[in-house]
């Protein structure tokens, strides 16, 4: 890198002015808070960010400084998104990076093979087929993401996820490197302060995550639960297709008069920041977006082991606090042995997500991106 800030490649020189365009189907969820985080943190620095989505669904408010283009009147159709996406990227030419942040909008942007385009994978997106047809399911949605990812610029938000592209998958890609989720740490401590009646003033542990017991194993959780026999409740943070499942397993286990299940917090912050340990139970992660944000509270944090993410953010001493995935023995001892004593949760173990230090991570990619597509003209 030279002094003035531009890196040189023979007689080619990156822009300055660089601009970038984040592509999804909406603004929900995880997918949505990344994209909106990793693009104020762009903006910061200078750099002229498009938020492209093609599903009029919004769950984060956006600063006016922050372009947001919604592609309409598509009805759903694949082909028409395509043609009104192919137009946007046109329209907003020259473009050093379009990052598209899930399986439909990657399979979108793939079909432009556009020579800034990189695909952003937040999930293993594991489905467990049943039947006598499984074996032949699984191959088969193997193939499909070989077919999507093979030649493709890819980013990973875990090293664990980049193994199972590469290794389960066995995807052949044209470059892949792992950059972990964003996070703005000032607004995650600022959020944590509002306070809300429902957060209970006796000693609890949080899980916070949506209800789905095949990725997240509530009956896991609340195996481990039963068997650490903590005085602690246990507060359930979310929503989804599994909830009357878990109140069945819930008074199953005779825990009804323990466990508290508040719903969906817009604002989980606080409840995460008030609780003396969150747990993680998953058998898998892209990432694990809630163990960070508890660090960053300095929450201690347990979790499962699974193949993608919670290794990437509980290194050093707090890698004791891992356990197997479907083990609700070790989740149980765990979950004793971190509230009678643990480490001191200092900034070593989380300053490599914070939002600006990513930020930097994605203009080294563009710049890279740039260079590459320039030589191949040469």
């Amino acid at each position: 890198m030279s002094h003035d800030g531009k890196r040189r490649s023979k007689n080619f020189t990156v822009r300055t002015d660089k601009k970038i365009v984040l592509f999804n189907n909406a603004l929900t969820g995880g997918g949505g808070r990344y994209i909106v985080t990793l693009a104020k943190a762009l903006k910061k620095k200078g750099i002229d960010v498009h938020i492209i989505i093609y599903e009029n669904k919004i769950d984060f408010e956006l600063p006016e400084t922050l372009p947001l283009h919604l592609l309409k009147n598509h009805q759903g159709k694949k082909k028409s998104i395509l043609h009104q996406l192919t137009q946007s990227i046109e329209s907003l030419e020259p473009i050093d990076l379009i990052v598209s942040n899930s399986s439909p909008s990657n399979k979108i942007l793939s079909q432009m093979k556009h020579p800034q385009a990189v695909h952003c994978i937040h999930s293993a997106e594991t489905k467990e087929h049943h039947g006598l047809l499984a074996p032949l399911k699984s191959l088969w949605r193997e193939k499909k993401y070989r077919r999507l990812y093979n030649g493709k610029n890819l980013i990973t938000v875990s090293q664990g996820l980049k193994s199972y592209i590469l290794d389960d998958l066995k995807v052949n890609p044209t470059s892949i490197c792992t950059i972990y989720n964003p996070f703005d740490f000032e607004e995650i401590q600022r959020a944590s302060l509002e306070t809300f009646s429902e957060i209970p003033s006796e000693p609890y542990i949080v899980h916070v995550g949506r209800f789905d017991t095949v990725q997240k194993r509530h009956d896991i959780l609340l195996q481990a639960y039963s068997l650490a026999n903590i005085p602690h409740k246990l507060v359930l943070v979310g929503k989804g297709k599994d909830r009357q499942l878990i109140k069945k397993w819930i008074q199953e286990y005779h825990l009804e008069k323990k466990v508290i299940m508040p719903g969906f917090q817009t604002n989980p912050y606080s409840w995460i920041a008030k609780a003396d340990l969150l747990v993680s139970s998953s058998d898998f992660e892209g990432f694990g977006r809630t163990l960070v944000e508890a660090l960053i509270l300095k929450t201690p944090v347990v979790s499962t082991d699974c193949p993608s993410g919670p290794s990437d953010i509980l290194t050093g001493e707090l890698a004791t606090y891992l356990s197997p995935p479907g083990d609700s023995e070790k989740l149980a001892k765990n979950i004793n042995k971190a509230l009678y004593g643990y480490p001191e949760i200092e900034d070593k173990f989380i300053e490599k997500f914070d939002s600006d230090i990513i930020a930097d991570e994605y203009l080294k990619l563009a710049d890279s991106y740039t260079i590459a597509h320039s030589q191949s003209k040469e």
